[in-house]
């Protein structure tokens, strides 16, 4: 029995091989209806791009996204150098929203900007590290295919954070959904589907062996138990707790 507690204990603290992506990419529309009035003849306004984001109608594109993100379950973070800018209301408006990044934690994904310039409002905004937007991975499209693991369709909601910096919006406000890329091979990118689908990733396993691992003590203890008792010459063996 003493065997089979160590083989357990070796199991569970033994950690599960991994796989990494470190490069990936996304599309989003940002907004459509923002980009929509921005184009219209009130606002009489444009956008551009820079760096690793470009434009692609209708939605911002970057092939640019590098990091590290385990994917089963899904933890770490992409970034891209870049900006998207926005302009209208003969320069009323006038704000860039760079340096994005992608954090993403189990079921949840968080995107991390930073926004300078002048809001709809002529407020001045310079602020670095906004968590912009949150979004529900769970809620997403999952597929595994020959260039890595594509998550597409993955809504965003606007943060009190990314409503205060980027002003228009109030929080809770919907935009567009983002369709992310991890470049990986196609056996990882299944094992992060079957990971998603378990529920997040060895979670579960690692707590079917945690339980093994608690009957088998209880098991030696009891053993244990009775062996010194039978030394003793107590003759009949001890009651057992029974669990409740």
């Amino acid at each position: 029995m003493l065997s089979a507690l160590a083989l357990a204990a070796v199991v569970l603290a033994s950690p599960a091989a991994s796989c990494v992506a470190t490069e990936g990419g996304f599309d989003w529309g940002f907004k459509e209806s923002f980009r929509a009035y921005l184009s219209g003849s009130i606002a009489n306004g444009e956008w551009s791009t820079e760096g690793g984001i470009g434009y692609e109608t209708p939605v911002f594109t970057s092939e640019s996204l590098a990091g590290s993100v385990a994917l089963a379950p899904l933890d770490g973070e992409l970034a891209v150098g870049g900006a998207m800018r926005f302009t209208g209301h003969e320069g009323i408006l006038d704000t860039t929203v760079s340096n994005l990044r992608v954090a993403l934690d189990g079921q949840r994904l968080q995107l991390i900007v930073d926004v300078r310039g002048t809001t709809q409002e002529f407020v001045e905004v310079d602020t670095a590290d906004v968590l912009f937007a949150t979004g529900d991975l769970t809620a997403a499209e999952w597929t595994a295919g020959e260039d890595g693991l594509l998550i597409a369709g993955i809504p965003l909601t606007l943060t009190a954070e990314g409503a205060e910096a980027f002003g228009t919006y109030p929080e809770g406000e919907a935009l567009d959904p983002l369709d992310l890329r991890l470049a990986t091979t196609p056996a990882c990118a299944d094992e992060a589907i079957a990971a998603r689908a378990a529920g997040g990733g060895m979670l579960v396993p690692l707590l079917i062996v945690g339980l093994v691992v608690l009957a088998v003590a209880a098991s030696v203890l009891v053993h244990l138990r009775l062996r010194a008792a039978k030394r003793r010459g107590g003759g009949a063996e001890p009651e057992v707790p029974q669990p409740q």
